[in-house]
């Protein structure tokens, strides 16, 4: 609770922003507290009698906030939550690099998908039959081919990041550009563990959280489907005798991927080429494939556990409540895991990216709802996350 008096740190004598005095805090609160927080400062206050968060000299003050900011209305008036986040020089030259890098390990797997060997490499043995591909040569003509699939699967892993990243910018949240992880593609089919930003800023409402965790999801939903379409299209549908256990082909140098069916996958086929998979299969061009990838990325994404962008998304709907719902999303990934591996490896990794916690953290201001636009918003990530969700992803 705020007290009468001004409270401030050690470091109150410094300028809450450049530019500013402590007098601008004076002119809307009359009571405030500046706390060092992670990565920057927090400032809590009371406003004054008779204030509220659209009164005159409160918009005139957070019109030159360069930081983020939250509202609630106390017990004793309106209060004002504001960020102050620390200066930054971004290492611009470092996403650059893992772009480029990720473009390139993605290229040498599209080109692997096509049927080409853009990379000579020599076998390093590890322990038993495991080895590790050491690159010796490099055949560029052999590389173009696989620009199609790694250009689609960078471009739709940079509008998911860069829909995070706008969607924070949008509500001064102090953010990273996206950092690209590239892959060997000799161990990985796609040549990259994805891409990631990182928020500097403390996110101070559930309206906030749910713009910055819904946009990535959106987008990359919206970018995969005019790719996936168009590589359905140039497809080849294969008749067969005998049972497969997918639909859905993907080649890949000497080995043959079988990949499940989302909703979103099968109407598409369907709708395109009005394909049903009966006797047949499809054997998807790399660009379908980068799809594909889109869609699933989509739906890993909607899990709502821990700080996936689903337990952004549902920690914002619901609140404090979204934690049943992660545990019991995070205990289905367990029986599916005999489906796919991978779910096993999924779920480890979200336990230790929420430091033992599924569930999401409190934000500042935990009792202010989503608007009834957001809350719709929210039911169409739902639906996205039902049509885009594959059980079982991958077989051999």
């Amino acid at each position: 609770m705020l007290r009468g008096r001004r409270l401030v740190t050690e470091k109150s004598n410094n300028a809450p922003w450049p530019g500013q005095g402590l007098e601008e805090l004076h002119k809307v609160f009359v009571a405030y507290r500046i706390d060092p927080a992670l990565r920057g400062r927090v400032i809590v206050g009371r406003l004054w009698p008779g204030f509220d968060p659209d009164s005159p000299p409160v918009r005139a003050f957070l019109d030159r906030w360069h930081g983020s900011h939250s509202t609630r209305e106390g017990d004793h008036g309106w209060e004002l939550l504001l960020f102050e986040p620390a200066r930054y020089r971004e290492r611009w030259w470092l996403h650059a690099l893992l772009f480029v890098v990720t473009l390139f390990s993605t290229t040498v797997a599209g080109s692997l998908l096509a049927g080409y060997t853009p990379v000579g490499f020599i076998a390093l043995p590890l322990w038993g039959s495991w080895w590790l591909p050491v690159p010796v040569e490099l055949d560029l003509e052999a590389l173009v081919p696989g620009l199609p699939f790694g250009l689609a699967l960078v471009l739709i892993l940079a509008l998911h990041e860069a829909g995070h990243y706008f969607a924070a910018k949008h509500h001064s949240i102090s953010v990273t550009p996206p950092f690209f992880i590239p892959f060997p593609p000799y161990v990985s089919i796609i040549g990259t563990l994805g891409a990631f930003i990182r928020l500097r800023s403390p996110v101070l409402n559930r309206n906030q959280l749910f713009d910055v965790g819904v946009a990535g999801p959106l987008v990359s939903f919206v970018a995969s489907l005019p790719l996936l379409g168009w590589g359905v299209l140039n497809s080849q549908v294969m008749a067969v005798s005998n049972s497969t256990p997918t639909d859905f082909l993907v080649p890949f140098a000497s080995e043959r991927f079988w990949l499940g069916g989302s909703l979103a996958m099968s109407a598409m086929a369907k709708l395109v080429l009005g394909f049903s998979g009966t006797g047949h299969v499809l054997v998807l061009h790399p660009v379908a494939f980068a799809g594909w990838l889109g869609l699933f990325v989509t739906a890993l994404n909607l899990l709502p556990i821990s700080q996936l962008d689903g337990g952004h998304i549902l920690y914002a709907a619901v609140g404090s409540r979204q934690k049943q719902f992660a545990w019991l999303f995070f205990l289905a990934l367990l029986p599916l895991g005999y489906l796919w591996a991978g779910w096993w490896l999924w779920a480890a990794l979200v336990f230790a990216i929420g430091r033992g916690r599924v569930w999401h953290p409190p934000v500042f201001d935990a009792d202010q709802g989503l608007t009834r636009r957001r809350a719709l918003v929210a039911a169409a990530a739902a639906v996205i996350f039902i049509v885009c969700f594959v059980p079982m992803p991958f077989r051999l």
